[in-house]
């Protein structure tokens, strides 16, 4: 995955990664008197899977990695982002990835140094190296409850249909399933005509054309405001409709594949 592309494509105006824009934006540009803006670095932000995403994190917090230069800082933020948006957490410092400070040296020394010293790990106010590099070492990265990682393509979708241009990560559950409906809609939905993808190819039996429409069907009233939708909203318990959610991205996957191939 481009991290640089990922963020680019999905980050809003209205969020507070946004803070961090000119510097994605820019990072591979230098500008001189003589030639003006020109585009002379070729710096790649490109992740493998959560895994290397979070292992890049934890060398950028080392104590020896701490002065970051601004490709650095474009990796802390892109990954950050990334994770923020694949609904992670680190459970000893539960904000940073929500919001990490506009300098990111203030969490890769300040706050992890802070956080050792209010554990009794330093030595009269002297954090060691090996302190520090165990604390990382021991990160808990915690994907929240109910969470489904969206292909990026997806996501940009979502935020090209969404009245609100909002990430799907940040809606509220009754959003979700209202843009789950609106993007199967979109992306099955050609020259006013349903299409008909062989959902066989990917998931056998398990998933058919009478399955989707049963779905779109129980979906429906998340679409709509009249007080009789409302009322079918509210008859769905929580559990049901992170079930609903989690299916509905499932089923956004499978379509996006069968039609990317065609």
């Amino acid at each position: 995955m481009d991290l640089r592309k990922f963020y680019l494509e999905n980050v809003s105006e209205q969020e507070y990664y946004y803070n961090f824009y000119d510097l994605v934006k820019r990072i591979n540009e230098t500008y001189n008197i003589f030639e003006g803006i020109q585009e002379t670095h070729d710096y790649k932000f490109l992740v493998d899977n959560i895994d290397y995403a979070i292992e890049k994190f934890k060398f950028l917090c080392q104590p020896e990695n701490e002065s970051h230069n601004n490709e650095d800082k474009c990796w802390f933020y892109l990954v950050l982002f990334y994770l923020n948006k694949c609904g992670y957490i680190i459970e000893e410092f539960p904000r940073v990835i929500e919001h990490p400070p506009i300098d990111s040296f203030d969490f890769v020394n300040k706050e992890i140094r802070n956080k050792l010293i209010a554990e009794g790990k330093d030595d009269n106010g002297t954090v060691r190296y090996k302190e520090r590099r165990n604390l990382i070492a021991n990160l808990t990265f915690t994907q929240v409850d109910n969470h489904i990682e969206l292909v990026d393509s997806i996501e940009a979708k979502f935020k090209e249909i969404s009245n609100r241009q909002a990430s799907f990560q940040h809606m509220s559950t009754d959003e979700k399933l209202a843009e789950i409906a609106n993007l199967i809609e979109n992306m099955l939905k050609k020259n006013g005509k349903f299409l008909s993808p062989d959902y066989s190819q990917i998931c056998f039996d398990y998933i058919n054309e009478d399955t989707i429409r049963r779905y779109r069907k129980n979906i429906q009233c998340f679409r709509h405001s009249a007080s009789e939708s409302i009322s079918e909203r509210e008859s769905f318990t929580k559990e049901q409709k992170v079930f609903l959610i989690n299916f509905g991205l499932t089923v956004l996957k499978v379509i996006y594949a069968l039609l990317t191939n065609e």
